[in-house]
């Protein structure tokens, strides 16, 4: 590998005894996480022999094996496509973009923003001037992990839990967003409401969001967002993006 990534080759991990994780970076990073995501899309389209499911996640990409098969030779295959080429080198996959409505309200806006060391005016207007990427799903269907916002914001989450906030709210922490799939308990601090359904089984693609994807968010009133919210796609707007 050449660049910045020179000594951050992929490491390969077996994880029980049909499992395999291939790790692009220790730590969460833009380049790690696109890294990730092309290394996944790759094995997506060339759909291995032997290998029944493939995840990816922030950082790394989990393999399923298929135990019938010759695991010698799958994981010789894994890994000849891991070193195949430089993965940190791949160009951003082709994305979409979102823009999502938030209401701004939340119990612990000014928490936050003075943790990251701004006003509530100046958080709002980071956050909504930002465009993130959906670095992974997880935690609940559909749910997405969005960064990376500026390094201000990697504020830890916080020492006990809340314990319910509302399905498709807004929470931050670690330089990262989440529009909550459920109401659930969570150490995130709530910032806003949205009236995004990240999952809805009765649609044709139950999950919204896909790996990749930007999410840009606007500021709205929480009385449109209330009016939003049995709406399907709740007011956003969603294009095609290079």
């Amino acid at each position: 590998m050449n660049g910045d990534h020179a000594n951050r080759v992929p490491k390969i991990i077996f994880v029980g005894v049909d499992g395999v994780l291939v790790r692009f970076a220790e730590q969460m990073s833009d380049a790690a996480n696109a890294a990730a995501l092309a290394f996944h899309k790759h094995i997506e389209n060339i759909a291995p022999v032997g290998i029944r499911e493939a995840a990816p996640s922030l950082t790394a990409v989990y393999l399923k094996l298929d135990l019938d098969a010759e695991i010698e030779q799958v994981v010789q295959s894994v890994t000849e496509e891991v070193h195949a080429r430089d993965w940190f080198a791949e160009p951003m996959l082709q994305s979409r973009l979102w823009t999502i409505p938030c209401s701004f309200d939340g119990p612990q806006l000014s928490e936050a923003a003075q943790l990251a060391g701004v006003n509530e005016t100046q958080a709002v207007a980071q956050i909504t001037s930002t465009q993130v990427r959906v670095l992974t799903l997880g935690f609940a269907p559909g749910q997405p992990y969005l960064g990376n916002l500026e390094s201000h914001w990697n504020i830890a989450r916080m020492d006990g839990v809340a314990p319910r906030v509302p399905a498709r709210a807004l929470v931050v922490a670690v330089a990262q967003l989440i529009i909550f799939a459920n109401e659930t308990p969570t150490g995130w601090r709530h910032i806003g409401q949205s009236a995004f359904q990240c999952f809805d089984q009765n649609r044709a693609e139950p999950f919204a969001f896909q790996a990749g994807d930007r999410v840009q968010f606007v500021s709205a009133a929480r009385s449109e967002i209330d009016a939003l919210w049995d709406d399907s796609f709740v007011g956003a707007r969603l294009e095609v993006v290079s």
